[in-house]
């Protein structure tokens, strides 16, 4: 990843920058207007930060882009694997009936253009996806629940089910997240993974320091060789290398600062 040429408190892929017609970011903790353990550019709707400081921050984001907040979908995640369609009569909904159908919503999916599908994350992984041959984005929030419930695999079912989109197609983006170093997670975490069929024989995704501690889980590489498994090429995936945990200048860590953290926001949109 690199920094935006324009913004440089936000963050871009090389795969993604390529793309004509593609416009995407991902912020970090520079730029807003937050203070505190927030500071300073909280994307985090339900955090505990000043909701109205979390509205300016939102502004500040949108403003970058020539465009309104409403145009950004950023949906009330509940670490679960719901996938949601935005299309046309979504668009249409009023507000309070917007909120309510975001509410639950781990990935979403569109074929709108002039739209951000945002994935809201602070250690957690944010994955975007884009169907070039279909012209499909999508945008997941992938915790260790979204995960071993398999929401990358969900997210690309529903794909293929509403615009006919195949993995073969696609290229993705996994961004900024918790490393492996940093990540341990307890035994019944890990049985999960197990008894859910993920592979965790090798130390690339899955190592015990010694027989009384956590388990260290690589959440961007699971979900990276989940995205493989499925069908995406290896050479169509870029996986940041930052971790949140360690780059606090630049991040938000739940992990790291506990309930008191920021979020950042991973966006993607087709333009007009």
């Amino acid at each position: 990843m690199k920094p935006h040429p324009h913004h440089r408190n936000l963050l871009l892929f090389d795969l993604f920058d390529r793309e004509k017609g593609i416009v995407h970011f991902t912020t970090t903790r520079a730029g807003g207007v937050s203070n505190g353990t927030f500071s300073s550019f909280n994307m985090g709707n339900f955090s505990d930060d000043d909701p109205l400081k979390i509205r300016e921050n939102h502004t500040i984001l949108a403003r970058m882009f020539f465009m309104d907040i409403r145009e950004f979908i950023i949906p009330h995640q509940t670490h679960g694997t719901r996938v949601l369609t935005v299309d046309k009569p979504f668009l249409k909904l009023d507000q309070p009936s917007a909120i309510e159908a975001l509410y639950g919503v781990d990935a979403t999916i569109t074929r709108e253009k002039g739209i951000f599908l945002c994935a809201t994350t602070a250690d957690c992984v944010p994955i975007i996806l884009y169907d070039r041959k279909n012209e499909v984005v999508a945008a997941i929030h992938a915790g260790w629940r979204g995960t071993v419930g398999r929401i990358v695999e969900k997210t690309l079912t529903e794909m293929e089910r509403q615009y006919g989109s195949s993995p073969r197609e696609m290229i993705a983006g996994i961004g900024p997240a918790i490393s492996q170093d940093h990540y341990e997670v307890g035994d019944e975490v890990a049985s999960l993974f197990h008894r859910n069929g993920f592979d965790l024989s090798d130390r690339a995704v899955f190592y015990r320091e010694n027989p009384t501690s956590g388990t260290h889980l690589d959440l961007k590489e699971i979900n990276r060789r989940e995205l493989v498994r499925l069908g995406v090429p290896e050479g169509a995936i870029e996986k940041s290398d930052y971790c949140t945990f360690d780059k606090q200048e630049l991040f938000f860590s739940a992990r790291r600062q506990s309930v008191h953290s920021g979020r950042m926001l991973t966006g993607i949109m087709m333009s007009r």
